[in-house]
């Protein structure tokens, strides 16, 4: 746009402000044009052109600030606080041990009394999970009678165990067969005493334990013990020196 064209186009559509002012607001938009037209502006400056030169470096300060600020409130929290030591106060899981399990649950049923219990135990992948279950033989005064003792069956269950049999009456040797009831290998083991013929019977799974005596259905006979997993030897103390 010429010069001319622009000062004339600039005073000849005032808005109403200058059309009331008359003259004297004409001229003044006059020296304003000339004025911004000497310091480089190609056109007249309002109030609103004034302030964006003063807008312009406070919006590199802000703008950048709010940004920072935005990425920090956005960083994660810190998985684990310290103490004033400098220490981890997250707290700390003690892995539940075998022996510690059968002492914590037969101690409800012998009032506390398990420090002359025995045991042996052995570990088998019962449910094809890639995980071993173990089985513990546990004798001992109120666990053993004619007819044999108690066989308890546990499942790894994080960093403890949950019961998934607890048979009475079983004799040794204790095996496990190649067959399989509700996805879980079924057991073999030996009975013999209480006025009933010795033997092998096979123990199956009913989706939920084991069946709990294994002289009687579903328990089966069977031939043969399969794999041995627990031999008839002498038992150990389950808690050495009490």
């Amino acid at each position: 746009m010429r010069t001319g064209a622009f000062d004339s186009w600039w005073i000849t559509r005032k808005p109403p402000r200058i059309l009331r002012d008359g003259a004297a607001a004409s001229r003044n938009e006059a020296w304003r044009i000339a004025r911004a037209r000497a310091e480089g502006y190609p056109f007249a400056m309002t109030r609103q052109h004034h302030i964006l030169p003063l807008a312009l470096p406070f919006a590199l300060v802000a703008v950048p600030a709010l940004l920072l600020a935005s990425c920090k409130s956005e960083e994660p929290a810190p998985e684990a606080s310290a103490s004033a030591t400098g220490k981890s106060t997250e707290a700390v899981v003690t892995p539940v041990t075998v022996e510690s399990w059968l002492d914590e649950s037969l101690s409800k049923d012998l009032g506390g009394k398990t420090d002359s219990l025995q045991y042996a135990r052995a570990e088998a992948d019962l449910d094809g999970d890639g995980v071993n279950e173990v089985l513990a033989y546990v004798g001992g005064p109120m666990m053993c009678g004619t007819g044999g003792c108690n066989l308890v069956v546990l499942k790894r269950d994080g960093e403890g165990y949950r019961q998934v049999g607890d048979l009475s009456v079983v004799q040794l040797p204790v095996g496990v067969l190649s067959s399989k009831t509700n996805g879980w290998k079924d057991l073999a083991v030996s009975v013999s005493g209480g006025g009933r013929p010795g033997g092998i019977m096979r123990v199956p799974f009913d989706g939920k334990a084991y069946a709990r005596n294994p002289t009687v259905s579903p328990a089966e006979p069977v031939d043969s013990i399969g794999k041995e997993l627990i031999a008839d030897k002498p038992l150990k103390p389950l808690k050495p020196g009490a």
